[in-house]
């Protein structure tokens, strides 16, 4: 029986969704100015979670007070939780003009380019608020979030360890710290890693979930579905922790209980292509070779460039004695860059 060529999706690990602060600048007024009165009134509603109203507050101070540097900083704060992000960069842009050695401005400008996936920029930033005074465990965490972006790990890694030198207790340092390691294959530091930003913050299913993948890796399977079992007690709608719990118990030969997972994951998210991939995948192993092809038909359909879905569609076709039809999906699959489906054409000629 031709082996079958399973990918399983894990979770990236990184978990960087670690909001930054408010970033409230506040100040006191000073002679009831019409301008520090308007901006109050715009930080009141900011902290009330009034964002329009706030950004009301704050645009009417700065038509007082052209250079009102902090009434810039908290529109933009708001304008960014609203979703307007180019408004947010440009007031970013202006208190920096305003006050080039507002740390706190380039900070912030550098989370609006890291959401962008302006990665080099983002890290320029990072470094000017470092180099202008700002003392946060969160620059080199984030910076260590760019590299890590950058498929930098060695690097990411380094700068995850300073900001775990400034904040012992950083479990989302040493979450992504481990997520690092487990990108240089370096397992035992990411289990240790995962562990450690369990112990500090254990209400955080995907701390878990990646500790189970970091099992996975090392053909622990045990330990890996104890820890996508936990991450789905702490979070039961977490499709990824059933789809990678799946996953290691296809790998433990439980193709009932990975059933079950893949099929849990597509009921939380219907459109979740890797999910009817591994559940052909197991339909495949359990010899019903009719379903699998269904199946692995909506995995393509959801994705029409998944190139594994096509090898293993093909695999199921060939048992099926369709053998032009096999041909046509490993064909495809080398199409879309799966080398692995060369072996499989030899029998195509």
């Amino acid at each position: 029986m031709k082996r079958i060529i399973v990918i399983l999706l894990l979770a990236l690990g990184i978990g960087y969704a670690q909001a930054q602060d408010d970033g409230l600048q506040t100040v006191i007024v000073a002679g009831n100015q019409e301008a520090e009165l308007a901006y109050n009134k715009g930080i009141e509603n900011f902290k009330k979670k009034k964002l329009d109203e706030a950004v009301r507050f704050f645009t009417e101070a700065i038509s007082y007070k052209v250079d009102f540097a902090k009434a810039y900083f908290n529109r933009a704060s708001a304008k960014s939780e609203l979703g307007d992000l180019a408004g947010a960069m440009a007031d970013y842009d202006k208190v920096i003009e305003l006050e080039p050695s507002n740390g706190n401005a380039h900070f912030s400008r550098a989370m609006l380019l890291l959401t962008d996936r302006k990665y080099d920029e983002a890290f320029a930033d990072l470094l000017l608020a470092q180099t202008k005074g700002m003392k946060d465990a969160k620059i080199p965490y984030y910076m260590g979030v760019v590299k890590f972006q950058l498929v930098d790990y060695t690097l990411a890694s380094e700068y995850f360890s300073d900001a775990i030198a400034q904040k012992a207790d950083y479990a989302y340092a040493f979450n992504d710290r481990a997520s690092a390691y487990r990108m240089l294959k370096e397992y035992d530091k990411a289990i240790a890693d995962y562990q450690m930003a369990i112990e500090i913050m254990s209400d955080k299913a995907i701390f878990y979930n990646n500790l189970g993948s970091a099992y996975r890796k090392k053909e622990d399977y045990k330990a890996a579905i104890l820890a996508y079992t936990k991450a789905i007690e702490l979070d039961t709608n977490y499709f990824l922790a059933y789809n990678n719990r799946g996953s290691a118990k296809f790998e433990s030969e439980d193709y009932e209980g990975a059933l079950s997972d893949f099929d849990k994951a597509i009921e939380l998210k219907a459109d979740y292509a890797y999910a009817y991939n591994n559940k052909g995948t197991v339909l495949f192993k359990m010899e019903n070779y009719q379903e699998s092809v269904v199946v692995l038909d909506k995995a393509i359909e959801l994705n029409p460039n998944y190139g594994y879905a096509y090898v293993n569609r093909g695999n199921s076709k060939e048992y099926l004695l369709d053998f032009k039809g096999a041909c046509l999906d490993w064909q495809k699959a080398i199409d879309l860059g799966v080398k692995e489906a060369e072996k499989f054409m030899k029998s195509c000629n």
